[in-house]
């Protein structure tokens, strides 16, 4: 299969929320995700789960994917597979167009054209916002990959919460519209 290479350009709603090895970019990502469905946006995704694993004292990686309706999916193995079955799982519900989708990282699968690229490149032809969490190492290759046509932003929930009211034209009130309100 050839790499995937999402179509930026100009209009693309895609944050790439940028971390350090002293950041959490799971936990940023699964609370802003989790708190928007609690507003009643349509906001899905994947994110990482870690669970303490006997050997060594490392933490074992799993995925969990998060739907619109607020149900978790069981935490998955780390395999290249259960991310892909969760992946197709994924673009099925960007397929309806949700608020917004949140993909858990920019990593080696997705610097070989793979991973979750399929994903972002659907979101983007849907013209679904998105946010990725992208490592300062791996900066440069995302801000290739985007031509550059991304907006940055720290491992911060303000940042990432201003970058969101952004895209919403919020009502006198301040609120961002929900999915509802916004198609009456």
């Amino acid at each position: 299969m050839p790499p995937v290479r999402p179509p930026f350009d100009d209009r693309s709603d895609v944050a790439a929320v940028v971390y350090g090895g002293t950041d959490d970019p799971d936990r940023l990502l699964s609370g802003f995700l989790l708190d928007l469905q609690t507003e009643g946006f349509d906001a899905v995704g994947i994110v990482q789960v870690r669970r303490e694993a006997p050997l060594e004292g490392r933490a074992a990686h799993g995925f969990r994917l998060l739907s619109g309706q607020g149900t978790p999916s069981p935490d998955e193995d780390p395999g290249g597979e259960a991310l892909a079955d969760i992946g197709r799982r994924l673009a099925a519900l960007v397929e309806g167009r949700p608020d917004i989708v949140v993909l858990n990282r920019f990593g080696w699968q997705e610097l070989n054209g793979s991973g979750l690229l399929d994903v972002l490149h659907l979101a983007m032809l849907r013209e679904v916002p998105a946010v990725i969490a992208v490592p300062e190492a791996l900066i440069p290759h995302w801000l290739d990959l985007a031509n550059g046509l991304t907006v940055r932003l720290p491992c911060d929930r303000a940042a990432l919460d201003r970058w969101w009211v952004s895209l919403w034209r919020a009502p006198p009130g301040g609120r961002p519209p929900t999915a509802c309100e916004r198609d009456k």
